[in-house]
């Protein structure tokens, strides 16, 4: 293999309404290395500020919310280099990390996605760190990690997928896998990409020299948070039973999810004259999952409006 050097990456950035976190995502980043930025938020005055700060920097501005598929998927269509490092607006990426994971894939010719060591607000939080996908989905794969990362690893770790914190991908096994699923609009995307490319024979491989501090559910302007904090709920609900159902059997998926939507109902009316807001997050999770059970598509957006 010839060497890979900052030359062969561009980083990419999912952007919406996410005030000053992506100025401090960016500026961690080598002035180096190319980077795009979709911005669904379509916020016009972003585009200029941040192409004259940032070197080697081209922000998209996206007419409608694509949602975290559709965006990745627009900025494969439009990386030229051989490898994209995905990443969000409240991911800090530590120094040199992007490098580390670089100098790593000549020893990995079969990884498809080489991801860094992910801490939760400086602390490390396995579960946050990689997820570990069940033994009856239809591809069999052998759960042999979920022990391992009860502690920082030792040593470079074979995992069976990662989430979408940051991962540093190989374009052209990706195209083998015919890009992300675009039916999701957020959450699950990553375990679906995962999962499709372990039943292909790539490998994904954790990095223990390469690091990122990730500031979880913070991407976004805190004058936000209500409207977002819905739309979480809504679409990880939605998420989670169309991944079950694609990955797992239909009925059993179904069944499963009517059971989470009894529970989210039960929870909505008990809630209702004590907490707002846990009222609103199981009313959000309980619309995710009916909608989802009649596969409707993932049709909920956030209601904000840009002034620009």
């Amino acid at each position: 293999m010839s060497q890979i050097s900052l030359d062969d990456v561009t980083v990419v950035i999912t952007n919406f309404f996410s005030g000053d976190k992506l100025d401090k995502c960016l500026s961690h980043i080598s002035p180096k290395i190319k980077k795009i930025i979709i911005d669904n938020g379509n916020e016009v005055e972003n585009k200029k500020y941040y192409e004259s700060k940032f070197e080697n920097l081209i922000y998209y501005l996206s007419k409608e919310n694509l949602g975290v598929p559709r965006s990745y998927s627009l900025a494969h269509s439009l990386v030229k280099t051989k490898y994209m490092f995905n990443t969000q607006p409240d991911v800090i990426i530590k120094q040199n990390c992007i490098e580390k994971l670089i100098q790593r894939i000549s020893t990995y010719p079969n990884a498809i996605i080489l991801s860094p060591i992910i801490f939760h607000n400086s602390n490390y939080y396995a579960d946050g760190d990689y997820k570990v996908l069940k033994k009856n989905i239809k591809n069999k794969i052998k759960t042999k990690t979920k022990n391992l990362c009860e502690k920082i690893p030792d040593g470079d770790l074979s995992v069976d997928a990662v989430t979408g914190t940051a991962m540093l991908i190989d374009r052209s096994k990706l195209s083998q896998l015919n890009d992300w699923d675009k039916n999701i609009f957020n959450y699950y995307e990553d375990m679906d990409l995962c999962l499709r490319a372990k039943s292909k024979g790539f490998e994904i491989i954790k990095i223990k020299s390469a690091e990122v501090d990730h500031m979880a559910f913070s991407s976004h302007d805190c004058k936000h948070e209500d409207e977002l904090n819905f739309s979480r709920n809504w679409h990880y609900s939605w998420s989670h039973l169309y991944f079950k159902r694609k990955h797992e059997n239909k009925l059993f998926s179904n069944l499963w999810g009517f059971f989470l939507l009894a529970k989210s109902l039960c929870k909505c009316f008990f809630y209702f004259f004590i907490s707002k807001k846990k009222f609103l997050t199981h009313y959000a999770k309980s619309l995710g999952f009916f909608y989802s059970l009649i596969y409707c598509k993932s049709f909920y957006r956030p209601n904000i409006k840009n002034k620009n």
